[in-house]
């Protein structure tokens, strides 16, 4: 999926529920960053796993995902988290892969408009941007992508239920889901 030239290298942690690659990003500071596949539910037979990713907290043992670490090298490590799609799905070549961003909860609004110093009053421009991101990669390459993968697109609703349809490009979804042909 992304170039391996341009990329950290990672370290793979494996457990029953979830898969991790563990990497530095070095720029400004050196920030500990940990890729994460969690096991979430199972949809038409299959495992669902959420793609997770942030900095690594080694005080709370916890991965930050809402931080900008601002270390200048994010596309190093964009492209490093892309780099393990195709291993996870060496690892789990038939379950279903979905993305979604930590700034596409229900509260996220809120919380975001306590400290906004843009103060966005009809419509939060953080909101969902981090699917966003990847929401462009999978548009700008979706030729290249659907020789080796189907891809869904998500909306939540109220209640925060995802309702898919097949991927349309051009459409601004909550989550991207993925799976091998």
């Amino acid at each position: 999926m992304a170039s391996s030239s341009n990329t950290y290298e990672v370290r793979e942690e494996r457990s029953s529920a979830q898969l991790e690659y563990v990497f530095i990003s070095v720029g400004r500071q050196i920030v500990p960053k940990i890729i994460q596949y969690t096991l979430t539910h199972q949809f038409e037979d299959r495992d669902v796993y959420n793609l997770g990713f942030g900095d690594y907290n080694d005080k709370s043992d916890q991965i930050e995902d809402h931080i900008k670490s601002g270390n200048g090298d994010a596309y190093k490590v964009f492209n490093t988290v892309l780099s393990t799609i195709p291993l996870f799905f060496e690892r789990f070549a038939d379950a279903i892969l979905i993305v979604q961003g930590s700034d596409g909860g229900p509260d996220f609004i809120e919380k975001c408009q306590r400290t906004c110093i843009r103060k966005c009053h009809l419509s939060c421009r953080k909101f969902n941007q981090r699917v966003a991101i990847y929401r462009n990669f999978v548009e700008k390459h979706f030729s290249a992508l659907s020789y080796h993968y189907w891809f869904l697109g998500g909306y939540t609703n109220d209640r925060m239920s995802l309702t898919t349809e097949k991927y349309i490009l051009g459409r601004a979804y909550n989550a991207i889901l993925m799976f091998k042909k």
